[in-house]
């Protein structure tokens, strides 16, 4: 059994640790529930600018004074916003993660926000939004979220142009007050540190933080085909598609993970041989699948010609339809043995692991071990597969083109 501590302080925050003897590093998240679902539909676009704000002084420190604080420690640090949380993440040596979580207090419950800054913090985040118009796959993709999840979950963590134009200091001040809540957030930790002691000074440090948040519930999911086409003069299409499948505390949720694993595993995986080593119908071809508590897809995309693009998504379509037919024992394998290779590398770093139960415990608000993980890999069958298939069938589904014409789903 992994060594999991988990407390909950009055004010509604988690407090997860895992104790990693055998390392000298620490690490941390503190996942708040506020992200693109947050944003008022006039201001979309604020949680991402508040995300870059917080490193624009806080307490008695202006931004340069702010970067050197971290700096003194070795705090390799980021903020980032998402569709439902905000994570504000950090690794140090062991011995400094006392002083790392001192200066991330400061920065999120004692923020400047200072108004001069705003505008520079607006044109970065309105660069990274633009900058989806030279990445057309990006670009089919975050169409392809907001045609297929229900509003407000399918909206874009960088927001829109006309709500990033329109936050103002103020607007920013009264959501951070409202919004940016203790109830719901998870502060999580992962390393070689004594749990007593920081918990002790988490609560010194977060204890006093007030408010209460309201998790948002997905509506649901349409039965109908979806089609959306992004007009674009270019030599490509960019095609993207996405059905339903299982959320992450469903029992086929590995068998899901195996079923993207034998469709998308590198150059063995089925559809990089069918579309594109057998047709040579496509410069890239992709499936994955994404989930979480309340709301998961299995997507797939690619980039072919126009000349190719109805063939590729023909194909494409037979190739997730013939999972109803299970795989062999050698697809079987690889597949398993990507996963587990990826999760045991993850699992000797702090940071990753500290990534993991901080998202366990916000999508099922448990913390699985590793074995737990693997066991779940490990029994996934051929059978398993077809049943799958079978209880969630590539239908209805949700397909976003991109590019000078657009595609119909196959019949």
């Amino acid at each position: 059994m992994q060594n999991f501590k988990i407390h909950r302080l009055d004010n509604g925050i988690t407090v997860i640790g895992e104790v990693m003897p055998s390392v000298v590093s620490a690490a941390f998240s503190i996942l708040v529930p506020l992200g693109a679902v947050s944003d008022d539909s006039e201001y979309q676009g604020s949680a991402n600018i508040l995300a870059d704000m917080f490193n624009k002084g806080a307490g008695p420190w202006n931004t340069q004074e702010l970067s050197e604080r971290f700096e003194e420690y070795g705090v390799q640090r980021s903020n980032s916003s998402g569709v439902e949380v905000s994570a504000f993440s950090g690794a140090v040596l062991a011995e400094n993660l006392g002083k790392a979580l001192e200066l991330y207090a400061t920065v999120l419950l004692e923020p400047s926000l200072p108004a001069e800054e705003l505008e520079s913090v607006r044109q970065l985040a309105l660069q990274d939004l633009r900058g989806l118009e030279d990445e057309p796959a990006s670009k089919a993709m975050a169409a392809l979220a907001e045609l297929y999840y229900p509003e407000p979950f399918g909206r874009s963590s960088l927001g829109t142009e006309d709500g990033l134009q329109k936050v103002t200091a103020d607007s920013l001040r009264e959501y951070y007050e409202t919004k940016f809540v203790a109830d719901g957030t998870i502060i999580a930790l992962a390393g070689n540190y004594d749990w007593d002691a920081m918990l002790e000074l988490i609560q010194s440090l977060f204890g006093k933080w007030k408010g209460k948040s309201t998790r948002q519930e997905v509506a649901a999911f349409g039965d109908v085909d979806k089609t959306f086409h992004i007009e674009k003069d270019t030599s490509q299409v960019q095609i993207a598609l996405a059905t339903p499948s299982v959320c992450i505390d469903h029992p086929h949720y590995y068998t899901a993970k195996i079923a993207a694993g034998v469709l998308s595993g590198g150059m063995s995986g089925r559809l990089f041989i069918e579309v594109r080593e057998k047709r040579g119908l496509v410069y890239r071809v992709s499936a994955s699948h994404s989930a979480a508590r309340d709301r998961a897809a299995m997507f797939a995309s690619a980039g072919t010609t126009p000349e190719n693009a109805e063939e590729t998504l023909q194909v494409m379509l037979t190739e997730l339809r013939k999972l109803s037919d299970g795989a062999s024992d050698e697809e079987l394998q690889r597949a398993k043995a990507d996963i587990k290779s990826r999760l045991v590398m993850q699992s000797e770093l702090s940071s990753s692991r500290v990534n993991g139960i901080v998202n366990d415990w916000f999508n099922l608000g448990r913390l699985r071990t590793l074995d737990e993980i693997k066991d779940g890999i490990d029994a996934v069958t051929s059978s398993d597969l077809s049943k799958y298939a079978e209880e969630y069938p590539i239908s209805p589904i949700s397909l976003v083109t991109l590019g000078s014409k657009p595609l119909s789903i196959p019949e």
